[in-house]
């Protein structure tokens, strides 16, 4: 009878511990090719009452396209995202009036929502997808944020309830997950009980662990060798060359904290609009870099959104101004809020890149595929074909950012839908049987 390598367990918990390659004897190949990439974290960012797509959409498609005047000032971000056009989400179109709620609701659910007050039925959202199949590794399965509060009952659209304008997020077809809507609440649910004191002891406690298995696993090596095959052995070499360089690591790092939150930002009411949105975006960066949740839903506001954006120099209410009538002057004030609010994406790609992450020369954007969108494309026309999408980063290589892609259908034939897109993310991050919604496949050019 073959004897199993005593040792796998202890090997096998020192490669996840330390993040080194593994023997194939000790270690499955699917986790271990899991093991070898930092994970891709997912974003998902609403935008209320569409965009001015004049200024939205790129002239010409490929990589060597001119941003157009909505993403002025991103000129240094370009390689790390993509414009999407042309696609269509179907099933966000309402039964009668009702394309806020009903595009709302079926923002990353790509399904149709039931028209009723009370009777409420859509499906299950792409965040969680994901987090029910990466959840699991982190503190928070997902977080979901947003800027404006309100209940989830009455009639918020011609005849659709409230909750269908307040949520993108949803556990199945009739249970949405409401938004956080204060950053000092959302930080305290991501880091509830983090004491910065506490955590270097925790630290140091954890090297003191760290460097007794790699001596364990040291002192174990002779009589390991002889129950491994050639290759192993190879491997074996190569893996304890890295142990030593990592025993040097332990040893020089000392008790430093390796993510600390800091101090908590300030609560809602605290906030003006700008600051509040910045604050969220902080948060994003924040959970990734600590690992604490790999999946975010943001929405900017809800569906119809009212808000003025005076610190912006528009007087008129959002909702109002994107039913501008082909009025110059209205649609002018529509698309500076529009720019405005991909500067703010623009602000959160900084972040994510700013922050190192994974194998060197990457980062928290490189590591991140995000989908930022809105219900509806043209506000006056209501339209849910032609979608603004912006989709950032690279999803640890997987994604092919830096490029317009516009997709076109012929007269007559089938429009590409959203619902592939939100595919594509899922798979790039890893999660498997991803269909859902009215989708068919992933969209290969992205």
């Amino acid at each position: 009878m073959r004897r199993t390598v005593s040792r796998r367990l202890v090997l096998g918990g020192a490669a996840s511990l330390f993040g080194l390659p593994f023997l194939e004897s000790a270690l499955p190949h699917a986790a271990r090719a899991q093991a070898a990439a930092a994970p891709v974290r997912l974003v998902y960012i609403y935008l209320p009452n569409g965009l001015d797509m004049a200024t939205f959409r790129p002239a010409t498609v490929g990589s060597d396209y001119q941003l157009p005047p909505m993403f002025t000032g991103l000129d240094a971000l370009k390689g790390d995202f993509s414009i999407v056009t042309g696609l269509e989400n179907a099933n966000a179109k309402p039964d009668g009036p009702g394309d806020h709620a009903a595009g709302t609701s079926s923002f990353i659910t790509c399904a149709h929502a039931f028209k009723s007050e009370t009777a409420i039925k859509i499906g299950v959202s792409a965040d969680q997808i994901a987090a029910k199949q990466i959840g699991a590794a982190t503190r928070l399965p997902s977080l979901q944020l947003g800027i404006d509060g309100g209940g989830s009952t009455g009639n918020c659209d011609s005849g659709y309830s409230c909750i269908y304008t307040r949520n993108i997020s949803w556990a199945d077809d009739v249970t949405p997950l409401p938004k956080i809507v204060d950053p000092a609440q959302a930080f305290n649910q991501l880091f509830e009980g983090f004491d910065p004191n506490a955590s270097a002891a925790e630290t140091a406690k954890r090297r003191a662990y760290e460097k007794s298995v790699i001596d364990f696993v040291l002192a174990d090596v002779d009589s390991l060798s002889p129950k491994l095959g050639a290759t192993d052995k190879t491997k074996l070499d190569q893996y304890l060359t890295s142990v030593r360089e990592l025993e040097k690591r332990v040893v020089e790092l000392g008790p430093q904290v390796s993510c600390s939150p800091g101090a908590p930002p300030p609560k809602k009411d605290q906030l003006d609009y700008p600051k509040h949105l910045a604050a969220m975006m902080d948060l994003i960066s924040l959970a990734f870099a600590c690992d604490a949740t790999r999946v975010v839903t943001l929405m900017l506001g809800n569906a119809l959104s009212g808000r003025t954006h005076q610190f912006l120099g528009v007087s008129g209410g959002h909702h109002d101004l994107s039913h501008h009538m082909n009025d110059a002057g209205l649609i002018a004030q529509l698309a500076k809020i529009g720019a405005w609010e991909i500067q703010q994406l623009g602000y959160l790609f900084g972040k994510l890149k700013d922050q190192a992450d994974g194998a060197e020369g990457q980062n928290l954007l490189y590591n991140s595929a995000i989908f930022c969108s809105s219900d509806i494309s043209d506000g006056n026309r209501h339209n849910h074909d032609d979608m603004p999408i912006v989709l950032g980063g690279h999803a640890g290589g997987r994604l092919k950012p830096g490029q317009h892609v516009r997709y076109a259908s012929e007269k007559g034939m089938p429009k590409q839908k959203v619902s592939n897109l939100l595919v594509t993310m899922l798979e790039a991050a890893g999660v498997t049987g991803a269909q859902f919604g009215d989708s068919v496949a992933p969209l290969t050019e992205l």
